[in-house]
């Protein structure tokens, strides 16, 4: 049986406590050989309905639970809770452009929560939480075996993850992504910064994101923008999009099952070739 574990950890760069989950595989062998490991934000709403703001978790246990079952294949999970006070701040390297849509710029009045804290949360998800697991856990340490995924803003710093850190992270998940946080800074560190190794990434959207149709309609623009962004860079890239679902986790769990079997069927078809 599959079992989650949790850490209490520090999140030093920043001076924060934080609850990680650890979702760790039916059998999970701490000797064997190494599992894969996705690496996700926004941890309370991965595993338990009771946790999350909304009252529906992605269920990320079940859908690695089924997973497993049918191929045969594992991974790890781990999962970093966020504060809703510096949920913005910390998700985004940049601060918010308050010419962002009214559902965001009501959220960021706060001036603790404006974004601008996302290369120090990022140093820390990479530089001392990776570390800490690849130490306590049996991964798999090769980028091949490593993704980041994330939802909303958590889907902003997964991006910016997986292109800052592209040593670390193969493979990105960027579920209903909000680069129109700060459209222009973003755009300005992609084309700042180089692709130097091949990575691949699933761009998913909702077309019933916000309430309205118009704000609908400009996230689904910034998926298309998003994935034609990530295929200039010869990103391997997949885009999908659905024309029914909101802007919940409902709609995540839908898809980040397609995203985790791609990625683990990724992982263990070149393992296996490795050993042929």
């Amino acid at each position: 049986m599959s079992k989650i574990e949790s850490i209490e950890m520090e999140i030093t760069t920043l001076d924060r406590p934080r609850t990680v989950w650890v979702y760790l595989p039916d059998g999970y062998d701490a000797h064997g050989d190494g599992y894969p490991v996705i690496y996700m934000h926004d941890g309370q709403n991965l595993f338990y309905d009771r946790l999350t703001a909304y009252g529906a978790a992605w269920h990320v246990d079940k859908i690695l639970d089924d997973i497993f079952a049918k191929s045969g294949r594992a991974c790890i999970v781990v999962g970093v809770e966020c504060n809703s006070k510096h949920r913005l701040s910390e998700y985004s390297p940049w601060k918010v452009n308050f010419l962002a849509f009214a559902k965001k710029r009501s959220a960021a009045r706060d001036k603790e929560n404006r974004g601008g804290e996302g290369r120090k949360y990022g140093e820390w998800f990479t530089k001392v939480l990776k570390p800490y697991i690849d130490a306590n856990y049996n991964t798999a340490k090769d980028r091949n075996a490593t993704a980041v995924a994330g939802s909303s803003m958590g889907g902003l710093i997964s991006c910016y993850l997986g292109l800052n850190y592209q040593r670390i992270y193969r493979t990105m998940g960027l579920f209903s992504t909000y680069t129109e946080f700060n459209q222009m800074a973003f755009d300005r560190f992609v084309r700042k910064t180089p692709q130097t190794l091949p990575q691949y990434a699933l761009v998913y959207c909702g077309g019933k994101e916000w309430d309205n149709k118009r704000d609908s309609e400009r996230i689904e623009r910034c998926a298309y923008k998003l994935y034609r962004t990530l295929k200039k860079r010869n990103i391997t890239c997949e885009l999908l999009v659905n024309s029914d679902l909101p802007h919940y986790e409902t709609s995540w769990e839908k898809y980040f099952y397609k995203f985790a079997w791609d990625f683990l069927d990724r992982y263990y078809t070149e393992k296996q070739s490795e050993h042929d």
